[in-house]
């Protein structure tokens, strides 16, 4: 009788493990079918394109293109996807290699903006190497926008990643910089291994001359300056947007006063329908 107990308790706890091994692999399969679905920016049906934006010194010279991605509309136009989460770094690479070849072979550098969970792959350090590798003279800078709650983000193996590729030559920018104290809370982390801040003058134009920004392009300016780190101030509309660069001494600048993003497929120097809204 003992021995048929125990035997029952080992065929019962057999059946538990079965149950839970089972319903372990149901939640995994259901978890990366539902990833495949959402990950729409992966299907080759869905048309994307990177568009390219100058970058210009206090000079007026070329120093850089930021490459922009933007999907085909069923009007004909381009614009920025949403969902950007989602593309793999495999299909980035398959989308880079056309605009490579449409590029100029000269000593400046190339922008590529990556989401948080491009940045966090496996696939990353690959990514950069090979960017490097066909670049070439030019050189790499990888761009992150700002804006997710941090409690979610693993920040030490962003930062490894981020400190890896800046070993193979790889420049770190992180873009789109505020006028709140949240926009500075939010960055701290990354500072250590960051090369460029981006500051976008669409968040420092005051609709109201009462209205108090708590952080202003002088604030930036003074903290890029105190820890080695270039400033850029992006969204260059007009000469008062460029006056103000240069009374900030903001050697880099980029915007539409310098050039709409434009298809590097093409030789027109037009804006291919990307709405003002997506510029940089």
């Amino acid at each position: 009788m003992e021995a048929l107990k125990q035997l029952e308790n080992i065929l019962l706890i057999i059946s538990v493990l079965t149950i839970v091994v089972f319903v372990i692999i149901i939640v995994f399969y259901y978890y990366n079918s539902r990833k495949r679905s959402n990950n729409y920016l992966a299907k080759k049906q869905v048309e994307l394109r990177y568009f390219i934006q100058k970058q210009v010194d206090y000079h007026g010279e070329l120093i850089g293109y930021e490459c922009l991605l933007r999907q085909h509309q069923a009007d004909g136009t381009w614009k920025l996807p949403t969902g950007l989460e989602t593309l793999p770094l495999q299909r980035v690479i398959s989308l880079l290699e056309d605009t490579f070849k449409s590029l100029p072979e000269i000593p400046i550098t190339l922008s590529i903006n990556l989401e948080y969970e491009q940045i966090v792959s496996d696939e990353f350090d690959y990514f950069v190497r090979w960017a490097i590798s066909n670049i070439e003279p030019m050189k790499l800078n990888v761009e992150y926008t700002t804006g997710r709650n941090n409690q979610n983000l693993h920040k030490r193996k962003f930062r490894r990643h981020i400190q890896n590729g800046r070993h193979y030559g790889m420049h770190f920018s992180i873009d789109n910089v505020g006028s709140k104290l949240t926009d500075l809370s939010r960055i701290e982390w990354m500072l250590p291994v960051t090369d460029t801040l981006k500051c976008s003058m669409r968040s420092f134009r005051k609709t109201d001359p009462s209205e108090w920004l708590d952080l202003n392009l002088q604030f930036w300016n003074r903290l890029t300056q105190e820890r080695h780190i270039n400033l850029v101030l992006t969204g260059i509309e007009n000469a008062e947007d460029e006056a103000l660069a240069k009374q900030l001494k903001i050697e880099i600048r980029q915007g539409y006063l310098f050039g709409h993003p434009i298809d590097p497929h093409h030789d027109r120097g037009e804006d291919n329908g990307t709405k003002k809204e997506n510029e940089k």
